[in-house]
């Protein structure tokens, strides 16, 4: 009973689920089920649908994020490739069923994985993007691929968060660590990127807001430092936890794009 009652206080501490109306017109959107749930999922692409793509994007938003918001990136960085994005609202945000639970999103996070992959052909890249809290999603699916999709798969993450240390970290500042520990350490481990992370062998990119304090650096490194597989770390300067990229990065971030597409065999 503690064990759960933790749980469901640590869920309140990290997800900021909300569910009002948000109008996109720039994306199609689709429901498909997940494990009976109703997902919403947000789709963007940069060609005709006459053939299918050949890279899917998938994207997994962060704690407030909503899939009607999902940006285009990064297919600015591969315009000469039929690239196909998919953002989901994962359960209990906007309008997607189901509770908004750290355990449960991972859960469903997988199925999003095995959908994306039995839609496509063979032969389709997968890029799993995540953006704070979804960096732990797209970890997650990364530690339990099937060897023969590890070669077709790459990920980018913004500012992945390893959850215990930030909200140990947040909670000092109200001199709460002591009483926050227990909940902080009742977290899933499949939300856990410690442990997910070292089980990757996926080439990665890492984005990473200079001055973020929400996540800061230290915390992100050591995420960085036990991911197991390839990877290449590209510094944000001046940017906070949630701030906009700006064509001041756009150099380096596509120097890191053309390095994951020769690692996931975009030619």
């Amino acid at each position: 009973m503690l064990a759960s009652f933790r749980k469901s206080l640590l869920d309140r501490l990290v997800l900021k689920p909300t569910r009002h109306p948000i109008d996109n017109p720039e994306q199609l959107k689709k429901i498909v089920t997940l494990a009976g749930e109703s997902i919403e999922i947000f789709v963007q692409r940069n060609f005709i649908q006459e053939k299918p793509p050949e890279l899917l994007v998938l994207k997994f938003p962060g704690t407030a994020g909503r899939g009607e918001r999902s940006s285009s990136f990064p297919m600015s960085g591969v315009p000469d490739i039929r690239t196909e994005i998919w953002t989901w609202n994962p359960p209990g945000y906007g309008g997607s069923s189901g509770k908004a639970k750290l355990p449960t999103i991972a859960e469903l996070a997988g199925h999003f994985w095995h959908l994306a992959k039995d839609e496509m052909p063979h032969d389709v890249t997968f890029w799993l993007l995540g953006n704070s809290l979804g960096c732990l999603s797209a970890l997650n699916i990364a530690s339990q691929v099937d060897i023969a999709d590890k070669k077709r798969i790459g990920l980018i993450l913004r500012n992945p968060p390893s959850l215990i240390p930030v909200v140990e970290n947040v909670a000092a500042r109200y001199r709460l660590k002591s009483l926050i520990q227990p909940i902080a350490n009742s977290l899933c481990d499949s939300m856990n990127a410690m442990l997910t992370a070292p089980q990757c062998t996926s080439p990665a990119i890492f984005l990473q807001s200079e001055c973020d304090t929400l996540v800061p650096a230290w915390i992100q490194d050591q995420i960085i430092q036990v991911y197991g597989g390839t990877h290449k770390k590209v510094i944000l300067k001046g940017l906070g936890h949630d701030d906009k990229i700006t064509n001041l990065h756009h150099e380096s971030i596509d120097c890191a794009l053309s390095w994951i597409r020769s690692h996931t065999g975009i030619d």
